[in-house]
């Protein structure tokens, strides 16, 4: 079995049962340090795995086709696009049965000339499409899936030990005992809402108690700028890490944490979501249709904007301590109702139906 592209953490996951059940799997790296010679050699690599008896192609992403000295060039965008087409028709010709799963309908950064038109070709070439939740699955079947499977990310936290107390976590920040801390952890995009949040947090009474932890890498140079524009407006009440959070050290954010906001603009999947629920935070999300899923009892939400989000973030710091402890207790048993040995079983008999069909 073929994968794309490589990423870490949930991909060890999931393919560690997966392998133990005797399936090799296979990544397509490339065989050179150069992104742009990797891509143009991805057709002739697809052989050559096939030629090694690989039968599966398990589309994950496809930001990987996107030629990393010209992402933003129409020309280039174009180009790529022919060329995704051409390796999805090499890898139809040489037999291999593909598989995709849709951790977003489309990417949040553009990737090709026409994204839209990009996902046509690839869900006509799927043999079966994985979905993540319910909600994705029928956004998924309406614009022409074939057969979806729905199979949910097993848990997160077992990852990141615990090596220090609430206490110990919240101190490390500058954080008192009194103060209710809502975090922002993950990867800083805009699509996330980063400056809605910060946004809100500059409008909230003075005798608000919340402070706000923001973590995480922060890719794009004038988002990181206007982030930290905002932080500096939040008068005082922002502690920001807008920097790669090392494995080891992530689980000291989640403890110094009460509640995890998650002020999305558009959002397919969320691993970063359900990280936070593996550590029983309790949430507060956005009203959207790919969130539905989420028990009620999990979470806090609000319709989009600023407004609502101030709102929403008032009600977390008013809840009682028995309905944070239900909050976080709902939470976890949704991220955990699907282990990643459940998640390894599905996942092999979707390549089976994949190969029969």
């Amino acid at each position: 079995m073929l994968v794309t592209p490589r990423v870490r953490h949930y991909q060890d996951l999931l393919y560690q049962d997966i392998e133990a059940s005797g399936i090799q799997v296979r990544y397509t790296r490339g065989p050179t340090p150069s992104q742009t010679l990797n891509i143009l050699l991805a057709p002739a690599l697809l052989i050559w795995h096939r030629a090694r008896g690989s039968r599966i192609l398990h589309i994950h992403w496809i930001y990987q086709f996107s030629l990393p000295w010209a992402p933003r060039q129409q020309w280039a965008r174009q180009i790529m696009e022919w060329w995704f087409g051409l390796y999805l028709r090499t890898a139809q010709s040489v037999g291999y049965a593909i598989v995709w799963t849709a951790h977003d309908l489309l990417p949040h950064e553009q990737v090709f000339a026409d994204d839209v038109r990009a996902r046509e070709l690839l869900l006509s070439k799927a043999k079966v499409v994985i979905a993540l939740s319910e909600a994705t699955a029928t956004e998924l079947r309406a614009l022409g899936a074939r057969l979806v499977r729905v199979i949910p990310i097993g848990p997160y936290a077992d990852r990141y030990p615990v090596t220090l107390t609430r206490k110990e976590a919240r101190a490390s920040f500058g954080f008192s005992g009194d103060d209710v801390v809502v975090a922002l952890i993950g990867r800083i995009e805009e699509y996330k809402g980063a400056d809605l949040l910060l946004l809100a947090i500059a409008q909230l009474p003075e005798s608000s108690r919340i402070k706000l932890l923001i973590a995480g890498f922060c890719p794009d140079q004038d988002y990181r700028e206007k982030v930290n524009r905002l932080i500096s407006g939040t008068q005082g009440r922002t502690v920001s890490r807008l920097e790669w959070v090392p494995d080891e050290d992530l689980a000291r954010y989640f403890q110094a944490t009460d509640v995890a906001v998650f002020p999305f603009r558009a959002i397919t999947n969320s691993a970063s979501l359900l990280l936070a629920q593996s550590f029983g935070k309790p949430i507060v999300i956005p009203k959207l249709p790919a969130l539905t899923d989420i028990p009620n009892n999990a979470a806090i939400r609000f319709d989009p904007g600023v407004g609502p989000l101030v709102e929403a973030l008032q009600q977390a710091e008013m809840l009682s301590e028995a309905d944070y402890q239900d909050m976080g207790a709902a939470g976890l048993a949704w991220a955990t109702r699907f282990d990643w040995t459940n998640v390894a079983r599905e996942t092999i008999e979707t390549y089976k139906e994949a190969s029969r069909r």
